[in-house]
């Protein structure tokens, strides 16, 4: 429920006309086969393909656009696009076959209004939450030395300060996690123990710990 409140209200009153539109069109379409044309919505016809075309997109938009609303799926508002430009064909095909401007008038203002706000700034922002990522430029290595690896660890020194320490070592160590070489330290080799150490340039700015 946590992204229904997330939601803005614009988009649940989207949301919501298109479940009462699917609403009506099935009570319509359910009067219609209880009146006895059942057998003849069976049938192949222009007509009855059209009407199953709409029966299909209908039922698709009650399961998608819900549920893509309420995932954030952009794939979900480019099909409510492609529904509500087929309710609006068809809508300008009711009102030429039928004559009836005062229904077909008023559907046709509501799908063109639904079909706008699908471009609005904020409908952009809601589902481009659910696509945006965060791209590292550069992905850190740990730093190596011949076949030592380089690990730092937080330590506290007898005062109560933090410091942060550098140590190479071949093996895992019990604590400590491989980073990167840091910025103003070079290697150098122990004369007397061959290991490596990080020396920090002379010119180097010293991080406070």
């Amino acid at each position: 429920m946590n992204e229904w409140k997330e939601a803005s209200t614009g988009i649940l009153v989207f949301v919501f006309f298109i479940i009462v539109l699917d609403a009506v069109f099935f009570v319509a379409l359910g009067n219609t086969l209880m009146a006895g044309d059942l057998p003849t919505f069976l049938t192949f016809s222009q007509d009855n393909i059209l009407m199953w075309m709409d029966m299909l997109l209908t039922i698709l938009s009650l399961i998608i656009i819900p549920y893509g609303f309420l995932k954030r799926k952009n794939s979900a508002r480019i099909f409510a696009m492609v529904f509500l430009s087929y309710a609006l064909l068809r809508t300008i095909l009711y009102i030429s076959m039928t004559g009836e401007r005062t229904i077909g008038y008023v559907l046709f203002s509501l799908f063109v209004i639904s079909l706008l706000y699908l471009f609005t700034t904020s409908m952009k922002k809601y589902f481009g939450n659910t696509t945006m990522a965060i791209v590292p430029v550069e992905i850190l290595k740990e730093y190596t030395y011949g076949l030592y690896t380089l690990y730092t660890e937080l330590v506290q020194l007898k005062n109560g300060k933090n410091q942060i320490i550098y140590f190479f070592s071949k093996k895992t160590p019990k604590s400590g996690t491989p980073t990167t070489l840091p910025k103003g330290y070079h290697v150098e080799v122990s004369e007397r123990s061959g290991l490596p150490y990080l020396k920090k340039e002379p010119d180097a700015v010293t991080t406070p710990s």
